[in-house]
């Protein structure tokens, strides 16, 4: 088995027994595209069977359902989008950036308005994030040294994985606050 196959089955392993949050759980945002993610994944259940076309451009042709899933959804369907990437199937989608943007560099630090939460944008991913169990932690950090070994160089992974994810794995094998 391949690198690459070895790490899909390691997302499959620690992503299988998360259940869907629900037809009313599946983004905390408003508005159109969020509208038209409640529309298009209420019918999705079994991340399994997402097709990597469907990914990239959900929902309805915008390609943007990473940005506006709950934390509840985006557990769900992450591996779903980490799976169809580390195949090489996704030409849009990149869950990366949704992994590690509000990680690192100056949007850590950006304050976020306190209809979404308030604090930083940083600390909303980190609040997001807990959920994560450590297997689930530990797939996502072999997932970014796999995403950052094909883009040869990335500050933005770089810095989330310096940041927050490393440091959450730590915790997390260490049975720390971080761990199931």
């Amino acid at each position: 088995m391949s690198g690459t196959q070895a790490l899909i089955e390691q997302v499959r392993d620690a992503f299988t027994s998360v259940e869907y949050p629900g037809d009313d759980a599946l983004t905390d945002s408003f508005g159109e595209e969020a509208e038209a993610l409640v529309r298009e994944f209420s019918r999705q259940r079994d991340w399994r069977v997402l097709d990597p076309a469907f990914l990239d451009q959900a929902p309805e042709g915008w390609g943007t359902a990473l940005s506006f899933f709950s934390a509840a959804a985006l557990r769900f369907y992450l591996p779903a989008y980490l799976v169809a990437d580390l195949a090489g199937a996704l030409n849009g989608s990149n869950p990366a950036v949704r992994l590690c943007a509000f990680l690192a560099g100056g949007y850590a630090h950006k304050k976020l308005a306190r209809i979404y939460g308030g604090g930083t944008l940083g600390e909303h991913a980190r609040r997001e994030f807990a959920a994560f169990t450590p297997a689930q932690v530990s797939a996502i950090v072999a997932y970014l040294w796999w995403k950052l070994d094909q883009a040869g160089y990335d500050p933005t992974i770089e810095q989330a994985l310096e940041n927050y994810w490393l440091e959450r794995e730590a915790a997390c094998a260490d049975g720390g606050p971080h761990a199931d």
